[in-house]
């Protein structure tokens, strides 16, 4: 009961960290726990951040792109959890802004059409001059449709709307002709 009531509050809107969703998960069950949660919840971070590995091409992909227009990640999650994972994997320089869901200043989850308002408002273009790259067709591809952005789904489900590559390799093939034009 403790994992579901921890994951649900996770997954809630608003600002967001992994100690205050395992806080408000013992509270809501009425659990007083005998541990230091700040402890405990370290190391769910840092389990958290060891299972982080970017997807093959991913840094190429990323290189590739940063050389040709401004970048912004827009990611679901607790504001700690997802800060961490980033620095994990090396990635957190590579983007001119990140909103993270769980951030106090965002708040709000995709597929919100804030959320990737906000990115756009933070590299200071329209939402129709940028391209979300997604991997969830719901949060990412039709949220991204919903505030106005053109979207890529990156995958092998049918999508309407949007284009569709399978794979980092096959979207880097898919990118270099609209961005080199750019």
């Amino acid at each position: 009961a403790l994992l579901t009531e921890y994951e649900r509050q996770l997954r809630k809107e608003g600002a967001v960290t992994s100690l205050g969703a395992l806080v408000e998960a013992l509270e809501r069950l009425n659990l007083h726990a005998e541990v230091d949660l700040e402890e405990v919840n370290g190391a769910f971070v840092r389990m958290y951040c060891e299972q982080m590995k970017p997807l093959p091409g991913a840094q190429e992909v990323l290189a590739f792109c940063k050389a040709r227009v401004p970048l912004a990640l827009v990611t679901n999650g607790p504001a700690d959890m997802q800060r961490a994972a980033l620095q994990e994997v090396g990635m957190a320089k590579q983007f001119q802004t990140i909103a993270i869901s769980g951030a106090q200043e965002v708040g709000v989850r995709k597929p919100n059409a804030r959320i990737f308002e906000l990115a756009c408002e933070r590299l200071g273009v329209l939402p129709q001059e940028v391209l979300m790259v997604g991997d969830n067709l719901g949060a990412d591809v039709q949220g991204a449709l919903k505030a106005g952005l053109q979207a890529v789904y990156v995958g092998t489900e049918k999508v309407v709307g949007a284009g569709r590559v399978t794979d980092l390799f096959a979207l880097r093939a898919w990118l270099e002709p609209r961005l080199n034009q750019a």
